[in-house]
């Protein structure tokens, strides 16, 4: 491990937050849009729809959380890259 330049960690963990980053940021900011703006309860009579479909259709997918982070995320992603790792 000794033998790793420091530029290796840093990519690494660049692209860690490429991952867990944009997810936590989207994340957060669909947990704040719902609380001013929540999800309308299906109009379907609850006993014919299955719990699993009413659990899914009240729940944000996990690329829509990431998308909206990566939108928010890629200006400090790119300024990132082009100033510390654009050399590697």
């Amino acid at each position: 491990m000794s033998r790793v330049s420091p530029e290796t960690w840093y990519a690494l963990g660049f692209f860690f937050l490429l991952i867990l980053g944009p997810f936590t940021i989207g994340w957060g900011i669909m947990k704040a849009y719902r609380c001013y703006f929540p999800k309308t309860p299906p109009t379907e009579d609850e006993s014919s729809v299955s719990v699993v479909s009413q659990l899914s259709a009240q729940r944000d997918g996990f690329f829509k959380l990431y998308l909206l982070g990566l939108v928010i995320c890629s200006p400090g992603f790119y300024y990132i890259y082009t100033e510390y790792l654009a050399h590697i």
